[in-house]
């Protein structure tokens, strides 16, 4: 039968059921199993921009033996030690902005699923370079934007806005955690967060280091050190097992590069840094 907007509706709501959930605008998300065992997530408005987002993931169990991957080719490739290749680009990366080459920079950057933090102050253009960076990332590639108010343009085939809400009118209160744990069951390639502004930060960094490369987001903060530093007083706020220090040194090894903002003296926002966090010396 044709998937229409009434069948994904009963589709929702028989899952629902199933699962012993609710699934309405107070309740916009669900994750649950479907009776041959498959998972599910579904997000709902006002937690979306505007249609039901539905993702269904299959277990399928495969008896292979070792032998089996050996003779797949599976193991003919396998480096030993450590894999060196990511230092080789980041070497194109730096003769790139040595040679002034800004805009050849952060192509590449994006094209190499490097992970960006954009940093700047208050109108300083933070989500318009965000919507810059988006166009460069390959159609093919499907993308989770996370924001409290929809401002990231997502006019391509393979995105889903996801919007925090805060409850005020009546309806859900669901969190941008919240969100980013439902949005790492919908099998995204990047996530993109509109603004770090609370514990959210460490849940990102959590996020983006478990297999999403390329993912990027933006903070408040007026250089790039300072940055990583608020990014660190954000998530010091989930209230996780970890100092101000540890939070540093981790955010180190997962954010790869901070593009700083500003406005200049005629009032034009320009990019006035690019910083290689291992290079902060954190």
């Amino acid at each position: 039968p044709e998937l229409t907007v009434t069948a994904l509706g009963r589709l929702v709501a028989q899952v629902a059921r199933t699962n012993h959930q609710g699934i309405n605008r107070a309740q916009p998300l669900l994750s649950g199993l479907l009776p041959g065992g498959e998972r599910i997530q579904i997000i709902a408005p006002p937690a979306t921009r505007t249609h039901v987002a539905i993702a269904i993931r299959k277990h399928v169990q495969v008896d292979i033996d070792l032998a089996d991957y050996a003779a797949a080719g599976a193991f003919a490739g396998v480096r030993i030690g450590e894999d060196d290749s990511a230092a080789v680009a980041e070497v194109g990366l730096r003769r790139l902005l040595a040679a002034g080459d800004v805009m050849g920079f952060l192509v590449a950057a994006v094209a190499q699923r490097r992970n960006i933090l954009v940093s700047g102050g208050t109108s300083s253009g933070k989500t318009t370079f965000l919507n810059a960076l988006l166009k460069r990332i390959p159609a093919v590639e499907r993308i989770i934007v996370i924001e409290d108010t929809p401002e990231v343009a997502l006019d391509r085939p393979n995105a889903l806005g996801l919007v925090a809400v805060r409850g005020e009118t009546g309806e859900a209160a669901v969190t941008t955690e919240q969100l980013l744990q439902a949005a790492l069951r919908m099998r995204p390639d990047r996530l993109l967060l509109g603004e770090m502004r609370g514990s959210e930060a460490f849940s990102f960094l959590r996020a983006i280091n478990t297999g999403h490369p390329g993912s990027i987001s933006t903070i408040h903060a007026d250089s790039p050190r300072g940055a990583i530093e608020q990014m660190a007083l954000l998530a010091l706020q989930a209230r996780v097992n970890l100092g101000r220090a540890e939070i540093i040194a981790y955010a180190g090894t997962v954010i790869d590069l901070v593009v700083q903002l500003r406005r200049d003296a005629t009032g034009s926002r320009v990019v006035s840094d690019i910083a290689f966090v291992r290079d902060m010396g954190f």
